[in-house]
């Protein structure tokens, strides 16, 4: 039992070092990639009865979700901006009705961000807007994972104030912790599109 979770902590790690070292030696323009092969790596770390192979599996997921993660981080970036702009408008005139449709806009950026990665490493989506459009559904329909969700990001921030060296674990805790709550939401959608209990990807494509 030790030596399986000690394994599970080197992976974890192990995870953390390539998700930091593919995301800033890409400058960030690779944030999306990397961390779609967190998720996929993370997923798997989950699965007790299985060894997990970080380094290939990681390397397989950037390459097969490459495209289509930047596109979706770059159109991230694009949609956060103006949203953090309008949230500091309404602070600076005091604006109260600007105020609430931009902590809603800001709530439903976060979770998009945060949902849209482990779904593009778990199922195949149509086009970017049908991957977009399941996410929004999807993220709203499932309100206490998504306080689950905001708890794990916020222990990780808490994690990484109270030491910088805890940077080397935070960002694979996080995949694991969001992986390990988006189990029972991504279960029906498995289930409906005939993926097996290994998470083996067959041709339906998901559609909500």
């Amino acid at each position: 039992m030790i030596k399986e979770l000690f394994k599970k902590f080197t992976d974890i790690v192990f995870l953390n070092i390539l998700w930091l070292f593919a995301s800033f030696l890409g400058l960030l323009i690779t944030f999306g990639a990397s961390t779609t092969a967190m998720f996929s790596v993370a997923s798997q770390i989950l699965k007790t009865n299985e060894p997990t192979s970080v380094f290939p599996l990681f390397i397989k997921s950037m390459k097969e979700n490459w495209k289509e993660s930047t596109l979706v981080w770059i159109i991230l970036v694009i949609f956060g901006i103006p949203i953090y702009m309008m949230y500091h408008y309404a602070l600076n005139t005091e604006s109260t009705i600007l105020a609430v449709f931009a902590v809603v806009a800001i709530y439903e950026w976060m979770m998009m961000t945060i949902y849209i990665f482990p779904v593009i490493a778990t199922f195949k989506t149509k086009n970017i807007s049908h991957l977009f459009k399941n996410v929004m559904l999807m993220a709203n329909m499932n309100l206490w994972t998504n306080i689950k969700l905001m708890g794990s990001f916020a222990m990780v921030l808490l994690l990484m104030f109270i030491h910088s060296s805890l940077l080397l674990i935070a960002v694979g805790l996080y995949g694991v912790l969001v992986s390990y709550h988006l189990q029972k939401v991504f279960h029906p959608y498995k289930l409906a599109l005939g993926v097996d209990e290994e998470g083996n990807e067959h041709d339906e494509i998901l559609k909500l």
